[in-house]
């Protein structure tokens, strides 16, 4: 009698408390996990906040001369040097006890009443280091710093209000995958010394025609970006490869296992059973008479035409950065025309675009156009302002996107979740192509104040290096 409750007392333990103990150390661990990585996210996001307000920015305008004749060949190489000046954190020490982040530039295109200005926001450290490289390849270019333009503007949205004015911006995103190009400034090029069509004409041509008392504001926030896109844009290529132009499974156009599927395979069993006693089974995958000679044939076939692939490839070739393009339009409310921010700085940027590459789309997650009757219904009026104010806030502070989820919770509002904004990637030749200092057929253009004299060079032993 003893054994049998002693056994039943054993089973009971097994069955019950046993189980329940497991159950009970898994939800602690998993508890634990959850619980240091929130710390860990919060940790890094406050010292990467420390390190972001103990960076000392300086604006730089670039006064340009009128007889310019440089291709955006001399952008890119000034692009590149920028791209040799990335940082990152090499430690853990760096990255967790110093805060250490990817230091960025801004690049910006301004025009206020119709007269265009180009600036360029560098960490102070690396002034000189972005004097001696602009200087490199556009000797007669003066960079001025300056007080930053912005102040002059109010820094809350409701003060815009309260001036008569209204506000409008967004930002731009890539229409497909990072890997696709956009079209570059060497598809306009008549010759090495002459440009058939400078790529940026369109765009000073829209801005350009502001009215009085009109803003446009256009930044291309740029972080040198490690080679990791490379090596996803070089996968991406052998599965196109592979797949005979087509990724994926039943939503990519492809198929699986050499291009045929599980149902295939059925299809071709139950098609040779059944006709079995009529003549021999035919497998598609079996050779066949031709030996090689089909194979070399088939081959053949399979080649992709290099459209599809070599501006994947071309676009490799070049360092690359994280791209943010966000712009903001100002007027006051007699002249405010929101057209000229829904079209105008798309159709300056739709040249890029051809049918094997690339185009520029509206974020529509960040915009400030919501309707009614999309979700989530309620509070339209207060989503609209929230993303008003956020585009505005994020244009002054040259904020990139938050990239630790902890981050976008901490700065989100009640009404806009910070987690819409997007980077993409472009190389150095594409972002020279839609920002370069003019060449002198543009600057004819009477929207440019160009240099009444030409600057003769920098100074012999410019210092261009300094204590971090």
């Amino acid at each position: 009698m003893a054994t049998t409750t002693a056994t039943t007392t054993l089973s009971s333990y097994f069955n019950g408390d046993l189980i329940f103990s497991i159950l009970f150390w898994v939800v602690m661990i998993v508890l634990a996990a959850v619980l240091f990585e929130l710390f860990r996210q919060t940790f890094l996001f406050y010292k990467q906040s420390l390190f972001k307000k103990s960076i000392e920015w300086t604006i730089l305008e670039i006064k340009i001369p009128r007889d310019i004749q440089k291709t955006p060949l001399a952008m890119e190489q000034f692009l590149i040097n920028l791209h040799g000046m990335r940082n990152s954190p090499n430690d853990v020490f760096e990255e967790y006890l110093e805060g250490q982040i990817t230091l960025w530039w801004s690049l910006e295109v301004v025009s206020f009443s119709g007269k265009v200005h180009f600036y360029l926001r560098t960490p102070k450290r690396h002034k000189k280091l972005v004097e001696a490289a602009m200087y490199a390849q556009y000797p007669s270019v003066e960079l001025v710093e300056i007080e930053d333009y912005l102040n002059k503007f109010p820094v809350e949205t409701k003060d815009i209000y309260e001036s008569n004015e209204s506000i409008f911006g967004g930002e731009l995103i890539l229409d497909k995958d990072d890997f696709y190009p956009i079209k570059t400034y060497k598809a306009f090029e008549l010759s090495k010394e002459e440009l058939a069509i400078d790529p940026v004409s369109a765009l000073i041509e829209v801005l350009g025609s502001l009215d009085k008392d009109e803003n446009f504001f256009l930044q291309f926030l740029i972080e040198p970006a490690s080679n990791d896109w490379k090596k996803e844009a070089e996968s991406f290529l052998k599965k196109l490869i592979k797949g005979g132009g087509k990724i994926g499974g039943s939503g990519g156009g492809g198929e699986s296992k050499g291009g045929r599927g599980f149902h295939d395979y059925l299809m071709e069993w139950s098609r040779n059973i059944a006709m079995a006693p009529a003549h021999y089974p035919k497998w598609k995958d079996a050779p066949d008479k031709a030996g090689k000679e089909g194979k070399k044939e088939e081959k053949k076939t399979e080649e992709l035409p290099k459209e599809k692939t070599e501006p994947i490839k071309d676009k490799i070739l070049s360092p690359g950065f994280n791209v943010l393009v966000r712009f903001i339009y100002l007027a006051p409310n007699s002249a405010f025309n929101i057209g000229v921010g829904l079209r105008g700085i798309r159709s300056a940027l739709n040249q890029y675009t051809t049918h094997e590459t690339n185009a520029f789309k509206q974020n529509i997650n960040v915009w400030p156009l919501l309707k009614w009757h999309k979700f989530p219904y309620f509070f339209l009026d207060n989503r609209i302002e929230a993303r008003k104010q956020r585009l505005w806030h994020n244009f002054r502070e040259r904020v990139l996107p938050e990239k630790i989820p902890f981050g976008k919770f901490f700065t989100s509002s009640i009404f806009n979740f910070n987690n819409k904004s997007k980077t993409f990637i472009l190389n150095t030749v594409e972002l020279a192509t839609i920002f370069h200092i003019p060449s002198e057929k543009v600057l004819t253009s009477p929207h440019i104040e160009t240099l009444s004299s030409k600057r003769m060079g920098p100074p012999a032993g410019l210092p261009i290096f300094e204590e971090e």
